[in-house]
């Protein structure tokens, strides 16, 4: 059924303010479409000056959550949906709230993006429950507590909320929490993400090329040779950042000035991590696009001219990887494009990748605490479930070195083995799906049986120890996750 053969619910919204500050929330709630709310009420300490889009309910701090519920009991809508006076509601949220909400759900809850202190991600949540998430209420549920009502998640991120904000939405935990919305049953929304939040965009006006490295000096001239070389004639610069090397990365970048005059040495040496050197790349770019890339890699010459003439029709964009160049003896280790990915939605690899800066700014960066692989999962997905659209352009092209010690290519695999347990962890409600059982016995029948290519050529080794030291991954990664990801 659509949205325009059956009307959306209008929903009411009550902003919970007990600390004093609500004019986050309620400029999210101003620029609400396609859906408004059809009445805004604050809840707060203060004393603000009239307004006649707001209704303000003066109150203690202490008895705000009180306060809240009958402003909600109150309301002549069929919902009303909880929002704390710091949370940023993302432009459709109200309207896909509205959506899961038309076979008459009791309950609809969303994703919610938490940032930290400083703006970057800190994580995300997908689950059901009513820790100070961000829902809407069927109205009549809360005169009664003898109620079966259908739990529905939405799943899309669309809130952006402050980890640090230990007081979020108390009011809207309070009306479930003490009974009001009783015997829920989750009814996961199949809602599809779509792209609400994307603006129509012309060409860049500058691009800033991200460059993260550690103890890049034997790779890195390569890469900024071919950056020298590129075909783009707009603006752009270069930024290598620097994660803390021993060697000498930076006289390296500094001696590639000449070919690269944009070219500029950011110092990230505080904490290890790609993630890390990225958003410190991110921080400290002059671009309105911004354009990853890594430092033992080798772009192709119209690299950068590609993904600048996608950007007009994309918020995140994946280029395409080729290790026949670099690592021509592993052929059958190239990298999937992603038009041919099959896990849940398709991502840019953070090898060669760009995304527009107030996208980045939008979604909180890259997550610092994934180490070793699965951040350029996390970002995509995140913006895909933020509304974005996330494209691929296969002219993009970045010549891509693959590991070629043992010991290397083992650590790898083990690592996406782990943030692969992760991911599902977080993204498991909005239709990222395990492995079958049948799947995972074959995997596992596979590593035991071919036990032997241990043995047998350097080739068969490789591909033994690239299968089984993700697999150990994967049961690494369910124990610490505390999820069944095999």
């Amino acid at each position: 059924m659509t949205d325009r053969e059956t009307p959306l619910p209008e929903i009411a919204v009550v902003v919970a303010a007990p600390e004093g500050e609500w004019e986050p929330a309620v400029r999210s709630l101003l620029r609400q479409s396609p859906l408004p709310p059809a009445a805004i009420t604050v809840v707060t300490p203060d004393d603000p000056p009239p307004d006649p889009q707001l209704h303000f309910i003066r109150c203690a701090s202490e008895t705000a959550a009180e306060r809240c519920v009958e402003a909600a009991r109150a309301a002549r809508t069929p919902y009303v949906a909880f929002l704390h006076g710091r949370d940023e509601a993302l432009p459709d949220w109200l309207h896909h709230l509205a959506r899961a909400a038309q076979d008459d759900a009791g309950l609809v809850q969303c994703g919610t993006l938490r940032l930290r202190a400083d703006a970057l991600v800190e994580g995300i949540t997908l689950t059901p429950h009513l820790d100070g998430a961000a829902y809407a209420v069927r109205r009549d549920l809360l005169h009664t507590r003898d109620h079966r009502a259908a739990w529905v998640m939405v799943p899309r991120l669309l809130v952006r909320r402050r980890t640090d904000d230990t007081a979020a939405t108390a009011s809207a935990a309070l009306a479930v929490g003490t009974g009001l919305v009783r015997d829920t049953r989750l009814a996961p929304s199949t809602h599809a993400p779509s792209t609400d939040v994307s603006v129509h965009r012309g060409a860049p006006d500058l691009v800033s090329v991200v460059i993260p490295v550690r103890d890049g000096a034997l790779t890195l001239p390569a890469q900024l040779r071919a950056l020298a070389t590129q075909t783009y004639t707009a603006p752009w610069e270069v930024l290598v950042v620097d994660n803390g090397s021993t060697d000498s990365t930076r006289e390296v970048a500094e001696k590639a000035r000449p070919e690269l005059p944009g070219l500029r040495i950011v110092d990230a040496h505080e904490r290890p991590g790609e993630s890390y050197a990225r958003n410190r790349g991110i921080a400290a770019a002059h671009g309105d696009f911004i354009a990853f890339c890594d430092a033992d890699d080798v772009a192709d010459p119209g690299w950068l001219a590609a993904l600048a003439a996608a950007a007009p029709d994309v918020d995140l964009i994946g280029g395409s990887l080729d290790s026949s160049v670099l690592s021509p003896m592993y052929a059958d280790e190239q990298p999937a494009p992603m038009t041919e990915q099959t896990d849940f939605l398709p991502f840019a690899r953070g090898a060669n990748c760009a995304a527009w800066t107030d996208v980045l700014t939008t979604i909180g960066g890259w997550d610092e605490s994934f180490r070793g692989g699965g951040e350029d999962m996390d970002l995509s997905w995140r913006a895909h479930l933020c509304g974005y659209r996330v494209g691929y352009v296969h002219d993009a092209r970045m010549h891509y070195r693959l590991r070629a010690e043992l010991s290397g290519l083992a650590r790898q695999k083990w690592n996406y083995g782990r943030s692969g347990a992760r991911l599902y962890a977080a993204y498991r409600h909005a239709g990222f799906e395990r492995r079958d059982n049948r799947t995972v016995l074959m995997n596992w029948s596979w590593l035991l049986l071919h036990s032997s290519d241990l043995a047998r050529s350097p080739s068969l080794r490789r591909r033994w120890i690239r299968y089984g030291a993700r697999l150990s991954g994967f049961l690494a990664g369910s124990t610490e996750q505390g999820v069944r990801y095999l």
